[in-house]
């Protein structure tokens, strides 16, 4: 069947093919940079705060070098809500990084147009952190390991399975790895494994006009489980892996079953509960393999081996038929990262 009119299909990719594209010399005749971060959509109903993949909604900022202060211009998503200054997210990582590595940077001119729905699970955030520490980058010339890019990373986003899919892209086992340094400090970093995403698995997202802040929904969530829960969700987030590699894209509903976050999330917006049913009935919908919230939500993302359109529709009708008002579209994976050119 034709896709309905109102399924936005295939966004295209911005960027250069190589996510580790070099940096320009913000000495050099052209000095003006351009990045490119991912959106990324986390969890993957069982891999709570293990898993993430990176999707092709984008943040892209122009950076453009200046002597003093930044000066933000916004566009897109969110451009109503954010703030111009230097309390502007992605300002105040590129200013952290700064301070970490005890160097100065002068201002920039930043145009920055953003895909990324805000607060719908979509790695908003993340995606603003990686843009601004890769601003330190391009302001100062220098190359961060990704060690020390994602240290400086965690300082704002306690979880990397947003943070690692928005800088490396594909889908990323993330680990928080909790040490002491030479000088006797806590420290932290992340630990990131990734892979490419399987191109026959489509991605469809349900976009509610809900938003759900990531710190409530996390307060929602049950200080203990029971080892039998626990265990439930080890079993589905290694068997998620093990469907990727070996391509048992039959068992994705089941690796997508989730005890530790998704039951207490999904009643707390309308909509949400009726749409992850569907990740139970995957044989009363043609080409459907799963469905999960993305992140601490409203988003949902499905899984599909095609039919696209309908799986779409029927997102969309369930939310309709709660009361709210909700876009679905489908998107491909994005398998590079970011990208500075």
């Amino acid at each position: 069947m034709s896709e309905p009119h109102n399924i936005q299909k295939n966004i295209p990719v911005i960027g250069r093919d190589n996510p580790q594209s070099a940096i320009r010399n913000p000495q050099s005749k052209d000095p003006q940079s351009v990045i490119t971060v991912p959106a990324s959509t986390s969890n993957l109903g069982s891999s709570f705060d293990t898993c993430g993949l990176a999707l092709s909604l984008y943040l892209r900022v122009e950076v453009e070098p200046r002597e003093r202060g930044f000066e933000i211009m916004l566009s897109g998503e969110g451009a109503d809500k954010l703030p111009r200054d230097e309390s502007n997210l992605i300002v105040r990582a590129a200013l952290h990084t700064a301070q970490q590595r005890r160097r100065k940077i002068s201002g920039a001119r930043l145009r920055v147009d953003s895909q990324i729905p805000l607060s719908r699970g979509l790695g908003s955030s993340s995606a603003a952190i990686i843009a601004g520490i890769s601003i330190y980058e391009a302001l100062s010339g220098e190359r961060l390991s990704e060690e020390e890019f994602f240290d400086y990373a965690l300082h704002f986003e306690g979880h990397g399975d947003n943070l690692a899919p928005s800088m490396l892209g594909g889908v990323v086992v993330a680990v928080v790895k909790e040490y002491v340094d030479y000088s006797g400090a806590e420290r932290r970093s992340l630990v990131a494994v990734k892979r490419r995403w399987p191109e026959e698995v489509r991605i469809v997202l349900c976009i509610p006009e809900v938003e759900m802040e990531t710190a409530k929904m996390r307060a929602v969530l049950p200080q203990m489980v029971t080892r039998h829960d626990a265990i439930y969700n080890l079993q589905r987030a290694a068997l998620l892996q093990a469907v990727l590699s070996e391509r048992r894209f039959d068992l994705l509903s089941e690796a997508l079953r989730d005890r530790l976050h998704q039951p207490f999330r999904a009643p707390l917006a309308p909509g949400l509960s009726e749409v992850l049913k569907m990740n139970d009935e995957t044989d009363a919908h043609p080409g459907l393999l799963g469905v999960a919230i993305s992140g601490a939500g409203s988003a949902l993302i499905a899984f599909a081996a095609g039919n696209c359109g309908a799986i779409a529709e029927t997102m969309n009708a369930r939310m309709a038929a709660c009361g709210v008002k909700a876009r679905a579209m489908e998107v491909k994976v994005d398998n590079r990262g970011r990208v500075m050119n």
